[in-house]
């Protein structure tokens, strides 16, 4: 396994590679006694072999990363069913902390003591102020809700913008109406487009009267899907005439350009940006999630320079089967330049799993079984043997599965071109005796696939 040094993230917990063997020694001996953390072992026999102080982490449902030898443990306190407080009670002898935030064992019970009186305080504020406003919210959520299904009615937008002051008032789930215009047409755009394909189980031996029926309901979709996006473009050009803050962001970050970039529609990228819109990071974030290479190549016409280092992370974590993926990639190599071996600054989910911190391209290619984008980062350049931030190679990521994973988080799946990614990776020098933080090899993760059924 390598050995490498990434950033270390602010309230984080460090276990020396030289104490790792005694806080192991510790777990194994009375974990399996707790009262707390017992029931949530898995495979109590190798919890108490393991020579890997990562592995019990993980037979105990927790994650930690490397640093150089160390391991590290990341506070993340909205994660449910988190048992760190409980094993770290164990081992605290062993860990330090550094950086800003708490240590896992303390972080609960100062919340506990002192956050309590304070938040109940704030709670009563807030729902005696939530008691004033429910007539004045409610009011707007249903102007936006209306947005979402049919035309607006334009004085009623005018009596809300006269009586809240602004164009930019927003509703219980913060958006303003330019936001929830912007959010209803890039979704009306998709629906369009998917009105527009082909039916991929037509049977193509179907007698005349039922392709005729075929035919007749997907003429139906595409014309409710034509009118629905009329509606959206109506309300879109409504809000717009009465010049809102085209900066305005949701709560998620989401501001209305990005809702365009993501849409793939470079007239609706245009629209925005004669409004006043300023393309920003987030903006190619957004086209380059959606694989939108049309939007990629409107936006990088003029603000390049703002093409951010993780862009190519985000097209290979897309699903393989999405349209525009290995040219997306192609793009951002050969035009934007990017770093065929850029590291993931933090864990990203897409539908096939989760790339962890400082995952390469590569294995999101790999973990996503893109045969296609994996071949051409190959021979651009890509490290087969690069580790992340537990020791994964690509390898490790199309063998099994490389987290661990909550009630509704993804699992991982072989894709319909995982074995040949593997032998492309072997071919390239993968090494099939690459252990990670937990001591496991891709072949390891293989066999656990095998043996649960995956």
């Amino acid at each position: 396994m390598q050995k490498t040094s990434h950033p270390v993230p602010p309230g984080t917990s460090r276990i020396r590679q030289a104490h790792q063997a005694a806080a192991l020694e510790r777990l194994q001996r009375d974990i399996p006694e707790h009262l707390v953390t017992s029931g949530s072992l898995q495979d109590p026999e190798e919890f108490a072999s393991t020579r890997y102080l990562a592995r019990a982490f993980e037979l105990l449902g927790t994650e930690c990363e490397l640093d150089g030898g160390d391991l590290l443990f990341v506070v993340r306190p909205d994660e449910e069913h988190d048992l760190s407080y409980t094993i770290w009670q164990v081992i605290e002898e062993w860990a330090e902390t550094q950086g800003a935030g708490a240590a896992p064992q303390s972080a609960d019970a100062e919340e506990d003591e002192e956050g309590e009186e304070g938040e109940e305080e704030e709670e009563e504020e807030e729902e005696e102020e939530e008691e004033d406003d429910d007539e004045e919210r409610y009011r707007l959520d249903g102007f936006t809700s209306r947005m979402e299904r049919e035309r607006v009615s334009e004085d009623e937008l005018d009596a809300l913008i006269q009586s809240e002051g602004t164009v930019d008032f927003r509703d219980s789930e913060g958006c303003t109406p330019l936001l929830r215009a912007c959010e209803s047409y890039r979704w009306a755009l998709e629906n369009l487009f998917y009105a527009t394909q082909d039916d991929e189980e037509e049977d193509e031996d179907e007698d005349g009267d039922d392709q005729q029926s075929r035919e007749e309901v997907k003429a139906e979709e595409l014309a409710q899907a034509q009118e629905e996006l009329a509606m959206h473009a109506f309300n879109l050009q409504a809000v717009l005439r009465r010049q809102p803050d085209m900066a305005a962001r949701a709560r998620d970050g989401s501001d209305a350009l990005s809702f365009a970039a993501a849409s793939g529609s470079a007239e609706f990228v245009d629209l925005l940006l004669s409004h006043g819109a300023t393309v920003n990071a987030d903006t190619f974030g957004a086209a380059v999630n959606s694989l939108a290479i049309d939007a990629v190549r409107k936006l990088a016409e003029q603000h390049a320079h703002l093409a951010g280092p993780n862009l190519l992370l985000f097209a290979c974590n897309s699903t393989s089967d999405k349209p525009h993926k290995l040219e997306m990639v192609q793009y951002l190599v050969e035009h934007l330049h990017a770093d065929v071996n850029a590291r993931a600054a933090r864990s990203l989910w897409s539908l096939q799993g989760r790339l962890r911190r400082q995952g390469t391209p590569l294995m999101a290619a790999a973990l996503t079984d893109d045969f296609p984008v994996a071949q051409y980062l190959l021979s651009a350049g890509a490290d087969v043997n690069a580790v992340d931030a537990y020791g994964n190679t690509a390898l490790h990521y199309c063998s099994g599965q490389t987290w661990i994973a909550g009630d509704t988080d993804a699992m991982w799946f072989p894709g319909e071109m995982n074995a040949q990614v593997v032998a492309l990776l072997r071919q390239h020098g993968a090494d099939d005796g690459a252990r990670n933080a937990a001591g496991r090899t891709p072949a390891d993760l293989a066999a656990q696939e095998e043996v649960s059924g995956g």
